[in-house]
């Protein structure tokens, strides 16, 4: 979906992801990631965040928690990250940062809260009285009053991606502040996903969420409610700031916005981020007259964008020029079918035969990519005096792989 992108716009990570696979230094199944335009798209982000009075959090699940993109990213000593799951906030603090939204759109288990609270994270997103008040009983026994965000729903104004239903809803928000006040955390604010669309033309879109956070936290006021943070996440790069600080949003979480993924970097070419990963594979084998690559990280969330006559392609070659190249149709991976994914992605396919992509060739493409839920490796490079250097390469809990030297 991003491989035109990448193409025109960050041309020097195909280049240099292509070299480096063609060496042997970049292993088949990888997600390249280009730490100089992720460092520059981050400024652009902050910088823009800065004029519209925003703080941030940034998202790392996509980029498999990674250390060296944290410290690209986060500022020193602060606690600018967001853990989606328990797994995020283990992997960011086992690095050393400190944590800052966490519970996102998972909340932390039971059995998992004396560790993560221990960590001290700035808030904690609860959906539930009885979750704020299982975060109380923990906190008490550590000595400090953890600060809590309310997520919240109107489940006919709403819009939930599938399984992520959740939240107050807003009549019952009144009942709920008396009991969590009782609970013994600090309630400071409101949050809810996606707050903006993933899928309309012309322009960041608000969804219904938004008007529910900013109703939320009209409540919230009217009961006393100190009001802190108005939490606005989805789809959040430069181009978005603006509006979501006119609509009332405190805080912020780019993720795809630092890697130039987002649905309005297809629609304006002319934002600051520009493309900064791509999926390098090889070819396995041939069987049925196509041409079968090494799979694992065959995962993309970009279907509602595309056109009904799109087709993925790739780029294929045994040279950085013959790959630059070289085309091939992309039929899908695992058991999907017509350019999808579906079940275990062992292999991809592309539409070749022996002769155009022959075994052992290498393979890059340019979808938007979510490392956290891959069996990917993630291969991060940067460049001195213009050459690809290989900075390490790691797993999706932020891991340094040894055999990888």
């Amino acid at each position: 979906m991003f491989l035109d992108q990448l193409l025109s716009r960050n041309p020097r990570l195909v280049r240099s992801a292509t070299e480096l696979a063609l060496q042997g230094a970049i292993p088949p199944n990888s997600y390249v990631l280009d730490l100089d335009a992720i460092a520059a798209n981050g400024r652009a982000i902050r910088a823009a965040a800065d004029r519209h009075g925003l703080s941030l959090y940034w998202m790392l699940k996509q980029v498999g928690r990674n250390p060296l993109v944290a410290g690209a990213l986060v500022a020193d000593g602060s606690a600018e990250t967001v853990s989606v799951d328990v797994e995020c906030a283990h992997a960011i603090s086992g690095n050393g940062f400190r944590l800052g939204h966490v519970g996102n759109l998972v909340q932390i288990a039971r059995a998992e809260l004396p560790r993560v609270l221990a960590a001290r994270p700035e808030v904690v997103s609860v959906f539930s009285v009885a979750k704020a008040e299982q975060v109380g009983r923990v906190t008490r026994e550590m000595g400090f009053t953890q600060q809590v965000l309310l997520r919240v729903a109107d489940p006919h104004a709403d819009t939930y991606l599938p399984g992520m239903e959740a939240g107050f809803l807003l009549d019952e928000l009144p009942d709920a502040v008396a009991r969590i006040r009782r609970a013994g955390v600090d309630i400071v604010g409101v949050t809810s996903f996606p707050t903006l669309s993933y899928v309309a033309p012309g322009g960041p879109q608000p969804t219904g969420n938004f008007t529910t956070i900013q109703r939320a936290a009209e409540i919230l006021r009217s009961l006393g409610v100190d009001v802190r943070q108005v939490n606005a996440p989805g789809n959040t790069c430069a181009f978005t700031t603006q509006q979501q600080a006119e609509a009332g949003a405190t805080h912020i979480e780019p993720g795809h916005g630092f890697l130039g993924t987002t649905p309005y970097h297809l629609q304006f070419e002319d934002q600051p981020e520009i493309p900064a990963a791509c999926y390098v594979t090889e070819v396995a084998h041939h069987f049925g007259g196509r041409a079968y690559v090494y799979g694992g990280g065959f995962f993309v969330d970009d279907p509602a964008w595309l056109r009904p006559d799109f087709r993925r392609q790739a780029l294929v070659g045994e040279s950085v020029d013959q790959l630059l190249e070289q085309r091939h149709t992309f039929l899908g991976a695992g058991s999907g079918g017509s350019g999808q994914f579906g079940g275990i992605d062992y292999y991809g396919f592309l539409d070749a035969d022996e002769r155009a992509a022959p075994v052992g060739a290498t393979v890059v493409f340019g979808f938007r990519i979510q490392s956290f839920v891959t069996r990917a490796n993630i291969a991060v490079i940067d460049h001195r005096d213009d050459r690809p250097r290989l900075r390490g390469i790691f797993d999706q809990l932020g891991r340094r792989l040894p055999w990888y030297g």
